[in-house]
């Protein structure tokens, strides 16, 4: 193929492939099993910060990640990690293992950084040690390969970092975006409104677009949705990073046609109809099915030339398909 060939695996390392980690002296399986014990016990069960709501880590993000601060999406974070690492699970078990005493360093930088947070209350930075401590681990008890593939599932855990004051600096510039694009689209289009700082006037009726409409609640799902989708859907790294912050745009773009129909409605007269019952359900039926179309359009925009490709291989072998068939007719 590219006039390189893989090294065919012995009969001794596929024996060790099949029987996974217990093919491991029994010393080492009892002291990588006693490692994730500990690490469990740490993060979950230990009391580690008794002054903040929880205690422990585990307890505290739970209570920290809250519809309050619009980080609610963190509570989802442990399952979506779940899934992943049982995936690259799948993907790599028939390698053979290979422990690595590297592994050792990043979980040391992890566990440094999990000390440091006991000592100083501050919870979040044991936060942004954990994927260091679950990639370190990994690392040591099953080898590199594991290690890169549990990459992403790992620092996927930083979305459960709830950050001090971002809802208050993104909430305010995204209500007052999304109130200028609803009110110069609708003039634009020859609507009769009138603007008092987030309140739109339409058809002799108020609507003030909330702090809570402003976005910051989609955004942070979507973002997580467009990290999710940009792993696993594009090869290059350079795609992926394109991908991945095109879910800015596209949520703002999702929630201006949101609240914008909420503003048509009232313009035609339904407006107890456009505030109640449309505005519960428009995130279902608007929101999210133009950012998950933005996000397809993108990844489709950025792989054109192989999925023309792709078309122009199947459409060659149909035709010689179909002059076999004539020629063994003839």
């Amino acid at each position: 193929m590219n006039g390189m060939t893989s090294k065919p695996q012995t009969e001794q390392e596929i024996t060790l492939s099949r029987r996974g980690f217990l093919s491991m002296p029994t010393p080492v399986v009892l002291m990588g099993a006693a490692a994730w014990l500990i690490l469990l016990y740490m993060f979950a069960f230990y009391p580690a910060y008794p002054t903040t709501p929880g205690r422990t880590l585990l307890g505290w993000t739970w209570s920290a990640c809250n519809s309050v601060n619009g980080f609610l999406h963190g509570r989802f974070v442990p399952l979506a990690f779940v899934v992943m690492a049982v995936m690259a699970w799948k993907k790599k078990r028939g390698l053979p293992l290979s422990p690595s005493m590297w592994g050792l360093a990043s979980l040391s930088l992890g566990l440094l950084l999990y000390i440091v947070s006991i000592r100083t209350i501050q919870p979040r930075l044991a936060l942004v040690g954990a994927p260091l401590v679950i990639v370190g681990l990994v690392h040591f008890s099953f080898g590199l390969r594991f290690a890169k593939a549990i990459l992403f599932p790992a620092f996927f855990f930083w979305f459960t970092i709830p950050v001090p004051g971002l809802e208050a600096a993104l909430t305010g510039n995204l209500q007052t975006l999304i109130t200028k694009l609803c009110y110069e689209v609708g003039i634009f289009v020859g609507m009769d409104l009138t603007r008092v700082g987030s309140t739109i006037s339409v058809a002799g009726s108020d609507l003030e677009i909330s702090e809570g409409c402003s976005g910051i609640r989609s955004l942070m799902a979507l973002v997580m949705i467009a990290a999710v989708y940009a792993n696993y859907t594009q090869k290059e790294l350079w795609k992926k990073a394109v991908l991945f912050p095109s879910s800015v745009p596209l949520a703002i773009i999702g929630n201006f046609g949101r609240i914008f129909t909420i503003l048509v409605l009232s313009h035609f007269g339904m407006e107890d109809f456009a505030k109640e019952t449309y505005h519960d359900w428009a995130g279902l039926l608007l929101f999210f099915p133009i950012a998950l179309s933005g996000l397809y359009l993108v990844d489709y925009l950025l792989n054109f030339k192989q999925r023309r490709k792709k078309r122009v291989k199947r459409s060659t072998k149909v035709k010689e398909k179909s002059l076999k068939t004539v020629t063994t007719d003839q």
